[in-house]
C-alpha cells in the first residue's frame, strides 16, 4: 500500500494534528526508541509544540535525518534549530545524537557517525521535508553519492553527500545524511509540506516513476508507513 495524504487550509490546525499524531506514534512504539528529524523552515512550528508536550523524553533519542557540515554557531546547522525549538521545553531530557563532528568534511566522518547511529533504538519516528526539486534529507539528485545514499541496501545507516551548488542548497554543499537503508527502518515517518505548489509538486512526483525523484525513492521505500500532512492554503 502507499502513503497517506491530509489536507489542511490552517497551519495552526495542522501542527495540532501532527503533535497528536506524533504522541500516539511514540506512545505506540514505547520503550526506548528513536525519533529522527529534519531541519527547515516547515516543522518549526511543530517542534515548538511537540516540544512543550509532556512525554518520556528520556527514552525518546533525538537524531537528525541530515546534516550540513558546519558548526552549530552556523545559521544552517539543523542541531541548533533542534536545540532552540524541540529541546527548548519539555523534550530538553531528551538524549540527541548529532551528526557533525571534528572531521574536515562528512565523508571522513562516516564511520564514526554511523556507528552511532547503529547504535539507536529502533525508530519510532521519522519526520521529512521537501524541496523545491524535490529532494528530501540530503538526497540531492545531482549529487555524486545519490543513487548510494538513496539505496535501500546502502552500506552504512549514514552518507556524506556533495550537494550540487544551487539555489536550493546554497553555500551548504557538504552534508550528512542517513541513507535509504536506515530510513526504511521507521516504523511510522511523516512528510511535512506547505504551500500549494510544494503539495502539487509532490503529488506529481508520486504520479511518476518513484525512482525518479528523491522524495519518490523515500516514498517507495516507507509504502504505507508513509504520512502526508499537507498546508494548501492559509496560515
Amino acid at each position: 500500500m502507499s502513503h497517506t495524504l491530509t489536507r489542511f487550509d490552517c497551519d495552526a490546525v495542522m501542527t495540532d494534528a501532527l503533535v497528536a499524531a506524533a504522541c500516539a506514534a511514540l506512545q505506540t512504539q514505547g520503550g526506548q526508541q528513536s525519533l529522527l528529524l529534519s531541519g527547515g523552515s516547515s516543522p518549526r512550528q511543530f517542534y515548538d509544540a511537540l516540544g512543550a508536550t509532556p512525554l518520556a523524553w528520556s527514552n525518546i533519542n533525538l537524531a537528525l535525518v541530515d546534516e550540513r557540515w558546519v558548526d552549530a554557531d552556523d545559521d544552517g546547522s539543523n542541531t541548533t534549530l533542534i536545540k532552540t525549538t524541540l529541546c527548548s521545553g519539555e523534550a530538553a531530557h531528551a538524549p540527541f545524537t548529532p551528526m557533525k563532528t571534528p572531521h574536515a568534511t562528512p565523508h571522513e566522518a562516516e564511520a564514526r557517525v554511523a556507528a552511532a547511529y547503529d547504535a539507536l533504538p529502533p525508530i519510532g519516528l521519522s519526520i521529512l521535508g521537501m524541496g523545491p526539486d524535490t529532494h528530501t534529507a540530503s538526497w540531492f539528485s545531482g549529487a555524486p553519492e545519490y543513487d548510494a545514499v538513496s539505496a535501500g541496501d546502502a552500506a552504512l545507516s549514514v552518507a556524506g553527500v556533495t550537494a550540487p551548488a544551487s539555489e536550493v542548497t546554497g553555500r551548504y554543499l557538504q552534508r550528512m545524511s542517513v541513507t535509504g537503508r536506515f530510513l526504511a527502518t521507521s516504523a511510522q515517518c511523516f512528510l511535512i509540506l506547505k504551500g500549494a505548489d510544494r503539495v502539487a509538486l509532490f503529488e506529481e512526483s508520486m504520479a511518476h516513476d518513484l525512482s525518479a525523484s528523491p522524495i519518490g525513492r523515500a516514498a517507495a521505500l516507507l509504502g504505507e508507513r508513509l504520512q502526508v500532512f499537507a498546508l494548501t492554503e492559509g496560515q
